[in-house]
């Protein structure tokens, strides 16, 4: 009887112990997690000479207008890759890429008073540039652009040629970064000067602002959300000429690579009253972009 008092006796010890110490690590656990929330990151761009970045693009563009009653809808859709390649980065680690496209698969449907014409244009298989795509011409497969890129995001081009991408998304390289670190919902933001050309010739300058805030960190992956504010009072028809800067999304910072692997914009606005009382017009613009390899991505399956 005495032996199995003792018995149970340690087994109650054992087994208080074992609840102490899982409390314990529990405890730890959860200072452990309050440590990780209230952490601050530093946030920075870091290339090496010669890393060379693939990224796969994904956009849409839908611009749907109305004029006098006549309704008017052009639909573009467009997958290409894009290529980085460090040529340079000096001792204040400010990198100079060299941008190209290496490929691109596009389709635009556009409806009017006409009818329906469908344009199509695949640079891998089409040694025709359809119309509507000549602005493509000269421009696949070469070096378009030296950019630099310093840390915090401050960017300057240099072109080689001239070019343009399938919507105002296709040139957004990076986003500002702030200078010192920041905690999970930190915000810091960038006033972007725009020009909106008057009729009578001349130039209204007005002042965007993008705002950016840190989502979070899971792994060694920053999410950063943005939106865009028009800060100068416009009328209808002013605002139909920047629909294009409306943006907001997502991107994702790896902080050991010192670039981002995604990124999500979009742009849904709509102006009632651009020309006329009843004249509308809906603009819709979707970018999905991650760099090539990345196993999440759904861009990066084999391109048939």
């Amino acid at each position: 009887m005495m032996q199995r008092f003792f018995f149970c006796a340690a087994f109650f010890c054992a087994a208080v112990f074992l609840l102490f110490v899982l409390f314990s690590d529990h405890i730890q656990n959860v200072h452990a997690d309050s440590s990780t929330e209230s952490n601050k990151y530093l946030l920075r761009y870091r290339f090496q000479k010669g890393n060379v970045l693939r990224w796969n693009v994904l956009q849409s563009l839908k611009i749907r207008t109305s004029v006098s009653g006549v309704e008017e809808v052009v639909e573009t859709t467009s997958r290409s890759t894009k290529v980085w390649t460090v040529i340079s980065v000096d001792n204040k680690e400010t990198a100079t890429f060299e941008y190209l496209v290496d490929d691109v698969n596009m389709r635009q449907f556009q409806t009017d008073k006409d009818g329906a014409k469908i344009a199509e244009y695949n640079s891998r298989k089409d040694k025709n540039i359809p119309g509507a795509f000549i602005n493509l011409d000269g421009t696949i497969g070469v070096p378009l652009a030296h950019i630099s890129i310093d840390v915090l995001g401050k960017t300057s081009k240099k072109p080689l040629r001239i070019y343009s991408g399938s919507t105002s998304t296709e040139n957004r390289i990076v986003i500002l970064l702030p200078k010192e670190p920041v905690a999970v919902g930190d915000s810091w933001s960038e006033v972007m000067p725009v020009e909106i050309a008057q009729s009578n010739g001349t130039v209204k300058k007005i002042n965007t602002r993008q705002e950016f805030t840190l989502f979070g960190v899971h792994s060694g992956i920053a999410v950063i959300k943005f939106a865009t504010r028009i800060l100068t009072p416009l009328t209808p028809k002013e605002e139909s000429q920047i629909l294009d800067k409306f943006l907001s999304g997502k991107m994702e910072l790896d902080l050991d690579a010192g670039h981002f692997i995604r990124q999500e914009t979009t742009i849904d606005k709509r102006v009632i009253g651009f020309q006329g009382a009843g004249d509308n017009i809906h603009y819709l613009a979707r970018l999905t972009e991650c760099c090539c390899g990345l196993n999440s991505c759904e861009l990066c399956s084999p391109k048939k």
